[in-house]
């Protein structure tokens, strides 16, 4: 059975793969020569008279000179009835969730912040959580948390603005000032950027920068489009196969009653003790950690990487304490730390992430959030015939490869991207 895989218009690739016509290591060569027309384009002609031209016209200003500030926020007579909504949470190293959209008279308070095409938006809290964007062709009604300090370019390149600013080395600098402050959160105040001196050259040198790391940048948000579609694609033939049991040959299968409701013949209702483990992560603190490429992984995703590995992947993590019920998906061997339950099963790995992401995990009553295994391990899941997993798990492992792959590239990218920065900036 084939199945196309579509694709955001936006994205420069045919508007379909075929999963039977298309190989993984297809894939991997057009993008490795993708990469390398990037990096050999874009990355390495005419370098050193732009290292020139930088030295030469290198000045250093003050930042509040150059942008401006929370310029623009909803006031009395905003025209709008619907605005589409961008909390700190929505976005993270650039990559956008889709926004909430919500009454104006129902959305929340520190829904004030107005967006602009090429503003940067950074967040004052936790800086080192990395959720900052660039802003491309927002819809007049696009409004962002106050939770975000939103810098509008004056006298500097946009793109060359927001590479500036999230940098590595500015990151850290600004966490280490939030960690500073006695607030309730760890965060920093938008006078900290107005007041910071930076070193930039003229105006058509910045351009140029901007353009050379605007690639990286572009192929790292198709890529990111294609991983959303993607997953998207496999979350619609799980809910297709075993939500709406419209599975392969579904006509000739009996329903029958069952705890949760009718259900495909053959079928079993169990909970989730019985065809899971969810085993705890095991403490591993920053000063402890190893050089390696071993993820770290905590309740919101990867905080770092590690020497050696406990779990070997692909495998799940299930948030146990802070993000509690996130349900997360890695790819390679990983280090589950112990705000977090990783599973174990003798079910297919990709059939339970989709199962366990089908289901509501609620927070323990202690005064930090928590999942409680025992209040976990009472919920109800719905265990497929074993022939309509296997058959779910060929076309899933296949778009699985493909998200692997994109990811991979992406951290290419980002290094030979972060690389160039540290020359250009």
């Amino acid at each position: 059975m084939a199945f196309a895989i579509l694709l955001p218009r936006s994205v420069n690739v045919n508007t379909s793969i075929n999963t039977e016509n298309l190989s993984v290591n297809d894939l991997l060569e057009s993008m490795e020569c993708l990469t390398r027309s990037i990096i050999s384009r874009k990355g390495n002609k005419n370098m050193s008279k732009l290292l020139e031209q930088i030295n030469k016209t290198r000045t250093t200003k003050r930042l509040g000179d150059l942008v401006a500030i929370n310029q623009s926020s909803i006031v009395n007579g905003f025209p709008y009835q619907e605005i589409e909504y961008v909390d700190t949470s929505s976005v993270t190293r650039n990559s956008f969730e889709r926004p909430q959209i919500l009454n104006i008279n129902e959305a929340p308070s520190r829904a004030k912040r107005l967006l602009k095409d090429g503003d940067t938006i950074l967040s004052t809290v936790r800086p080192n959580q990395h959720h900052y964007g660039f802003i491309k062709n927002p819809k007049p009604n696009t409004v962002a948390s106050t939770g975000f300090v939103v810098l509008t370019p004056k006298d500097i390149n946009p793109f060359y603005l927001y590479s500036y600013l999230t940098q590595d080395v500015v990151t850290s600098t600004l966490n280490a000032i939030a960690e500073a402050t006695t607030t309730t959160f760890p965060a920093f105040r938008p006078e900290v950027l107005s007041e910071m001196e930076i070193e930039i050259p003229d105006l058509p040198t910045q351009k140029k920068i901007a353009s050379i790391l605007n690639a990286y940048d572009s192929k790292i948000e198709n890529n990111n489009k294609i991983i959303k579609n993607l997953e998207a694609t496999a979350q619609t033939i799980f809910n297709e196969w075993f939500v709406q049991f419209r599975f392969p040959d579904y006509e000739k299968v009996k329903m029958v009653e069952s705890e949760m409701g009718p259900i495909p013949e053959g079928w079993e209702v169990k909970k989730i003790e019985y065809v899971m483990e969810f085993a705890y992560g095991k403490a591993l603190i920053s000063e402890d950690r190893t050089e390696g490429n071993y993820p770290v992984i905590g309740s919101s995703g990867t905080i770092g990487f590690n020497g050696r590995a406990l779990v070997d992947g692909p495998g799940i993590v299930v948030g146990r304490k802070g993000n509690a019920g996130s349900i997360i998906w890695i790819d390679d061997d990983f280090f589950p730390i112990d705000t977090t339950f990783y599973i174990k099963t003798n079910l297919s790995i990709y059939y339970c992430f989709f199962l366990l992401k089908k289901q509501t995990f609620s927070n323990s009553d202690s005064a930090v959030p928590g999942l409680s295994r025992e209040d976990a391990y009472r919920q109800l899941v719905l265990i497929s015939d074993k022939k309509i997993v296997r058959q779910f798990d060929r076309h899933i492992k296949e778009i699985f490869n493909f998200i692997t792959l994109a990811k991979k590239e992406n951290r290419i990218l980002k290094d030979a991207r972060d690389r160039l920065l540290s020359k250009l900036i």
